[in-house]
């Protein structure tokens, strides 16, 4: 071949220039493969904050680790579950910011709506499906109190310290402290201790969750002829879960969508949901419910965050 004819031949520019980034990125993946191995896994570690103020280790295993471990199917990463028993330990986790939260509908409003959205609430069985609320179960014989917690202290007991079901009375009406000398019981999931003192004759009035003064009523645990019972604050949350905004949206609607899933779907077949669906039934619950941002929101608004000193 002439020079002339070489000369007419089109340039191959770069050729140099790919190379070279071939050869780096080469570089890079080896790299990646000595500092990140396959079946590490780099994703941070989410945590799972519950409230649970009964000191039963035995619900922890029941529920809560179920609970746990059939969400660890819906988050990027590990998921750890830790459990407080009380309302200074929580605050003290909370500053920590949680990635999830399940507690009580009054101790989750501590949790900063900026900070954090709803995403489910329990959710009952048929027919008690809906909503509770709050009710004053009263002694027949002991004389008529329309606010037995400020005028008869000491014969009044509260389901507990931090559930809308119990204290609404007193978040909606700005009480600063907590009333002296009113007692209040062990566990915002199950108001059945304070119902049996009432009947043991240990208390005149109880300030509970609608479904657990139903439930006594219902199996002749109280008798109507000497208790009676009226509405005190209309329907609340209860158990709530909430999602830090830091969680991926994509995340958050992935754990709604399979939280409110259980007990309405055909069995999938997954253990663990499997699992989660009996160990709900202890805390007397069919399941979750989405629950929508203006929802909770309506709930802030109604009740102040702060809670009351010397009730934790």
């Amino acid at each position: 071949m002439s020079k002339q004819s070489r000369a007419r031949l089109p340039a191959r520019p770069g050729v140099g220039a790919v190379t070279l980034a071939a050869a780096a990125l080469v570089v890079v993946l080896a790299l990646g493969a000595l500092l990140w191995p396959r079946g590490v896994d780099l994703k941070r570690t989410h945590t799972l904050l519950v409230y649970d103020s009964s000191g039963s280790a035995a619900r922890t295993v029941r529920v809560f680790a179920p609970l746990r471990e059939y969400m660890r199917e819906m988050v990027d990463g590990p998921l750890e579950l830790v459990v407080v028993r009380s309302v200074p330990a929580f605050r003290t986790r909370l500053a920590e910011q949680p990635d999830f939260i399940f507690a009580p509908d009054g101790l989750a409003l501590q949790a900063a709506g900026e900070q954090y959205g709803p995403l489910v609430v329990g959710r009952r069985a048929a027919p008690q499906n809906l909503r509770p609320r709050s009710v004053l179960v009263f002694r027949r014989s002991a004389p008529d109190e329309p606010e037995p917690w400020r005028t008869r202290t000491g014969a009044t007991v509260f389901g507990d310290s931090v559930s809308l079901t119990a204290v609404a009375v007193l978040r909606a009406a700005a009480d600063t402290t907590w009333p002296p000398s009113l007692a209040c019981g062990p566990d915002p999931y199950d108001h059945a201790p304070v119902l049996h003192a009432l009947r043991l004759g240990t208390f005149d009035f109880a300030v509970v969750r609608q479904w657990d003064a139903d439930r006594f009523f219902s199996e002749g645990l109280l008798d109507q002829g000497r208790f009676g019972v009226r509405s005190l604050v209309g329907p609340v949350p209860d158990v709530v879960l909430l999602a830090s905004r830091r969680v991926p949206q994509r995340v958050r609607l992935r754990c709604g969508e399979g939280l409110s899933s259980l007990g309405r779907l055909p069995d999938s077949g997954n253990p663990r949901r499997r699992e989660l669906d009996r160990a709900l039934r202890d805390l007397d619950l069919a399941g979750f419910n989405l629950l929508l941002e203006p929802d909770f929101e309506s709930v802030r608004k109604n009740y102040p965050r702060d809670w009351l000193p010397g009730g934790d």
